[in-house]
């Protein structure tokens, strides 16, 4: 971690300039590394075991060895360093659980930007902002702008950081209402995922005359079941799902992964109600994440807009097939030759679908 670096990166995040990011958004695009490692099962034989078997073993095979004749004193000879051997080979290796780390961590980025970096140049980098603290009023008179007018859709939003991004940038450009949701863990409740329950009380305090809702969300557990839980709870709204596909980024190597333990969702109504595979469902009910957050600024920022886009001017879904043709994706990470995909493309597979208007 070094200025000239943390310089370039602030550079390609902001657009050389056009956006104003967030330091979370600048800490995921300016880490080292993502290191993660599935949880793995005890294996091999405790130490008392394998020596209170093996020793004597070997005792019996060394007095056999000296009293015997012939061959069987041979076998008994040989066999001896066999039975020392697999002990050693079989020693115990205790379980690990499943971890996933960002390098650096989050609070020394932090200690990073706010210590060493402001008492040299005097503040954050040009158009970085921390989501932490308040918004100034240049950001407070954007978001205005941005809500002038009637609203025409509203943005649910799950993550702060992404939602603090989208009103620092005036986005997206149509007035809306931008709801987001407060929920800090990942671990649901007795009656369902917490961020969902959240997500379905917002949006009930604001029916705003059945507008279209555009949702972001991390590729989790309870991101996967949004939607599909909003489209229920709301038949006949449009509801467009511009959050992270987890089947996308689970293939990227460039997608940043996260894991916080148990989901508290259970993966048979992942498959069921939010319709993954079962590997994929399998994987979120464990507990394994890809924060929105992460994704490039500049992608983010596009997919949000093409989302809201494609919100307004799409028919309302019919009542018995609620939120059908809205189901496609319009966000993932940039694919791992770091080019953007074409217009047209898939949002999951990158592959042109000509049936897709969503981008035209």
């Amino acid at each position: 971690m070094h200025d000239v670096r943390i310089r370039r990166q602030v550079e390609r995040a902001t657009g050389n300039g056009r956006l104003r990011i967030t330091l979370a958004q600048l800490w995921y695009a300016s880490r080292s590394s993502n290191p993660f490692s599935e949880a793995s099962r005890p294996r091999g034989v405790r130490a008392w075991v394998r020596w209170g078997v093996a020793l004597p073993l070997s005792a019996a095979l060394v007095a056999v060895a000296v009293v015997a004749h012939g061959g069987v004193r041979t076998a008994a000879a040989w066999l001896v360093p066999v039975v020392l051997v697999l002990a050693v080979a079989l020693r115990h290796r205790p379980g690990r659980g499943a971890f996933a780390l960002v390098q650096p961590p989050e609070s020394t980025f932090r200690a990073l930007m706010h210590g060493a970096w402001t008492t040299t140049y005097g503040g954050l980098p040009g158009g970085v902002v921390d989501e932490r603290r308040a918004a100034g009023t240049a950001a407070a008179r954007r978001a205005a702008k941005a809500r002038s007018g009637p609203p025409e859709v509203v943005l649910l939003c799950t993550d702060p950081v992404v939602a603090r991004f989208l009103r620092e940038n005036g986005l997206p450009n149509r007035p809306h209402t931008l709801l987001v949701t407060e929920a800090a863990d990942r671990v649901g409740g007795t009656d369902g995922p917490r961020r969902v329950r959240e997500a379905l009380e917002l949006l009930a305090g604001h029916p705003a005359d059945g507008l279209p809702v555009v949702v972001v969300h991390d590729a989790d557990a309870e991101g996967a079941l949004l939607a599909p839980a909003l489209r229920a709870a709301h038949p006949g709204r449009t509801v467009v799902d511009a959050g992270l596909r987890p089947g996308a980024v689970a293939r990227n190597p460039r997608a940043v992964r996260r894991f916080s333990g148990a989901s508290g969702c259970d993966a048979e109504l992942l498959r069921t109600v939010a319709g993954l595979p079962g590997h994929e469902a399998a994987r979120l009910a464990e507990g394994w994440w890809w924060p929105v957050a992460a994704v490039p600024p500049p992608v983010l920022a596009e997919a949000v807009t093409r989302a809201v886009e494609h919100a307004v001017t799409a028919p309302a879904p019919r009542p018995d097939r609620p939120g059908s043709p809205l189901s496609q994706g319009f966000l993932t990470w940039p694919d791992p030759t770091g080019q953007p995909q074409p217009r047209g493309a898939s949002r999951t597979t990158g592959q042109h679908d000509p049936r897709d208007r969503s981008t035209s």
